[in-house]
């Protein structure tokens, strides 16, 4: 999937400099398109249902990949962009007691996304039912 998507981030940037639009214009717009996908790939990676370990540390190298392709197409440092994408795949390695206080110290992500999360978590980590309802249920009602 990195290769289509550096394919149609090419693409997007041909079009962009044939489109008599201004260079800093076309430079914001792709910056645009970096924070979509960065978006994009957090919600995708939020609706897996299961993973192995070696699944998330390929989806790592899936994301560098990307990074260093996104390079040739963009003048700016994409990796801060992208960063919201490696922080929650390397969430999916946090101890089951962490999760509460990850999910309020990261309020860049959906509730919906951190459920999501955690329950790829306790499905592949085999948490005890009652403590997947307790995370969740906390995370629930907790304002954010």
């Amino acid at each position: 999937y990195v290769d289509l998507l550096l394919g149609e981030f090419k693409h997007y940037k041909t079009r962009l400099a044939h489109g008599g639009i201004k260079k800093e214009v076309q430079d914001l717009l792709l910056e645009y398109g970096v924070e979509n996908l960065a978006e994009t790939l957090v919600e995708g990676l939020s609706r897996v249902k299961k993973c192995t370990d070696e699944g998330r540390a390929l989806m790592s190298l899936d994301l560098q990949v990307l990074i260093n392709g996104l390079k040739h197409f963009v003048s700016m440092n994409v990796k801060p962009k992208l960063q919201i994408v490696e922080t929650f795949i390397k969430a999916y390695y946090l101890p089951e007691t962490e999760y509460m206080h990850w999910a309020h110290a990261h309020p860049e992500y959906s509730k919906s996304q951190i459920i999501g999360l955690i329950n790829l978590v306790a499905t592949v980590k085999g948490w005890k039912r009652k403590t997947k309802l307790e995370v969740l249920e906390k995370i629930e009602s907790a304002s954010m």
